[in-house]
């Protein structure tokens, strides 16, 4: 069940809640529980996994090309158009970053990030996954106070690849800043309602 809901931030901002959570609930004493497997929503290739990293936690990152998409779920995403890319950002500290804001003019993806696994995620960068594949066990790492698994869905460049994202904490390295940046404020990855996705599932 859904136990936090999207709540899309203004322009720029890292507040408030930029995905949605879903936790497995015991129907008598209402606790959210850990260790139900997370099933991949849609296929795709890895494109990042974070291991115990501030927020995120233990996480993965999927991309799907958006050709690959069938086209009543892509207007029923309403992708935007491609926005200017924010290099720097005001309420946040964000080191300069090695990606090409050129590449917003090109082939575009979804992607989707799956975060606070019980555990380090079995898969590595570039494995394919395929919709419905055991990906992660909820749990509670990263900023995560009741286990469950964050979902957050995004449309940005094709074949950009995280090997690490982090913030907030004195132990992230200049690179995880600038790609946890890069992912939630530069407006390179555009943010999308998970729940558009879920649709299609119903």
């Amino acid at each position: 069940m859904i136990v936090n809901p999207f709540a899309p931030p203004r322009l720029g901002s890292d507040d408030p809640h930029q995905g949605i959570d879903l936790a497995d609930v015991d129907p008598v004493y209402q606790m959210a529980l850990e260790g139900r497997p997370v099933h991949a929503v849609i296929g795709g290739t890895v494109a990042g996994v974070i291991v115990d990293r501030f927020p995120y936690g233990n996480a993965i990152l999927v991309e799907t090309p958006l050709e690959q998409i069938p086209a009543a779920w892509l207007e029923t995403l309403q992708i935007p158009t491609p926005a200017p890319f924010r290099a720097q950002n005001p309420v946040l500290t964000c080191p300069e970053s090695a990606f090409d804001p050129e590449s917003i003019s090109g082939p575009r993806s979804l992607y989707l990030l799956y975060a606070h696994f019980k555990e380090p995620p079995a898969l590595q960068t570039g494995d394919l996954i395929t919709c419905g594949m055991p990906i992660g066990i909820i749990g509670n790492s990263g900023n995560a106070l009741n286990p469950h698994v964050h979902i957050e869905v995004r449309v940005g460049p094709s074949n950009v690849r995280f090997e690490s994202m982090a913030h907030y904490t004195g132990s992230a390295s200049l690179e995880e800043m600038a790609n946890y940046c890069l992912w939630r404020v530069s407006e390179a990855f555009q943010l999308l309602d998970p729940q558009q996705l879920f649709a299609h599932g119903e």
